[in-house]
């Protein structure tokens, strides 16, 4: 007598393909519209390419830090001289991601070696430093006023080349945390004695990654302050780096497409919800609270089925 198996049961999850497909009818839904939701939108792509790339540190290596608005406030200011001065666009944003990742190069050491919370202190002081030199520095910042400027591309055709550099951003980041660095980053952030046991140059493998996502928040800053045709020290406020921050955790770290979700919520509801009432940023901590008892996989976790 032959028996047969159960038939396993199998949890019910939202495709991948049904995903992209989603997604891509969802960035093209702005182009349709145009307006304030052309607007809106840009604004997301940027902050979401930033997010996503922060997403890298965040999630996967196990860092936070409280500086690295300073990359993004870098690429913007960039963007502004380099345009001023008849740069080319791609060139713009090369040198944008660049120096972004230059400035890394110099304060990552101190920060990598000091560890642990004073990680974030002192990425939050190099960021608070460069904030006072661009507040202070008019004749080339602009000073408090800022610096406006005219962009090569504006409206649809920006919009679209911030979507592309979105979906090139996460190609990149999806295969490096799939490459044998990504996985070292992976046993770092488990046991980091452990993986210095096994011989890996733990400090190499920190600054690889931490010039890795400088560079993307650069090129996002740099598309940011295109979009708005001005960049002031504001762009460097600390409290930036909490807003980028929350974006990550909101959507969900580790997954590279939770803080892009978690950036496209969070500008949709900043700028929903503060036309109605100044407690927006309460509804944000509501929710952050909400997902924290429910799990800390975000809302992607919801969105994908899967668990963090």
């Amino acid at each position: 007598m032959t028996v047969q198996a159960a038939p396993r049961t199998v949890r019910p999850s939202l495709p991948r393909a049904a995903l992209l497909v989603g997604a891509a009818a969802l960035l093209a839904l702005p182009l349709l519209m145009g307006g304030y939701p052309l607007y809106l939108a840009t604004e997301a792509v940027c902050w979401a390419i930033a997010a996503a790339a922060l997403d890298l540190l965040v999630g996967y290596l196990g860092l936070t830090p409280l500086g690295h608005i300073a990359m993004w406030g870098l690429g913007g200011y960039v963007a502004a001289l380099l345009t001023r001065a008849g740069v080319p666009l791609p060139l713009t944003l090369a040198a944008a991601a660049l120096i972004a990742s230059a400035y890394s190069a110099l304060t990552a050491p101190l920060a990598l070696r000091a560890g642990g919370i004073f990680f974030l202190m002192i990425t939050l002081a190099f960021a608070q430093m460069l904030e006072s030199l661009a507040g202070k520095w008019t004749a080339v910042t602009g000073g408090t006023d800022g610096m406006t400027f005219t962009p090569v591309l504006s409206g649809p055709p920006l919009y679209v080349l911030s979507t592309a550099a979105l979906a090139l951003t996460l190609w990149l980041l999806t295969r490096l945390t799939r490459s044998p660095f990504g996985r070292v980053l992976e046993a770092i952030r488990q046991n980091e004695p452990r993986a210095r046991a096994l011989g890996y140059p733990v400090f190499a493998y920190k600054y690889g990654a931490v010039l890795i996502a400088s560079a993307f928040i650069g090129l996002a800053g740099a598309l940011g302050a295109m979009h708005r045709g001005i960049v002031t020290p504001t762009d460097l406020f600390w409290l930036q780096s909490a807003v980028l921050l929350i974006m990550v955790l909101l959507g969900g770290a580790r997954s590279l497409w939770g803080p892009v979700l978690g950036a496209l919520l969070y500008t949709v509801l900043q700028a929903v919800v503060s036309s109605h009432t100044d407690l927006w940023a309460g509804l944000v901590g509501l929710l952050l609270i909400a997902l924290v008892l429910t799990g800390r996989g975000g809302l992607w976790s919801l969105v994908s089925g899967r668990k963090a």
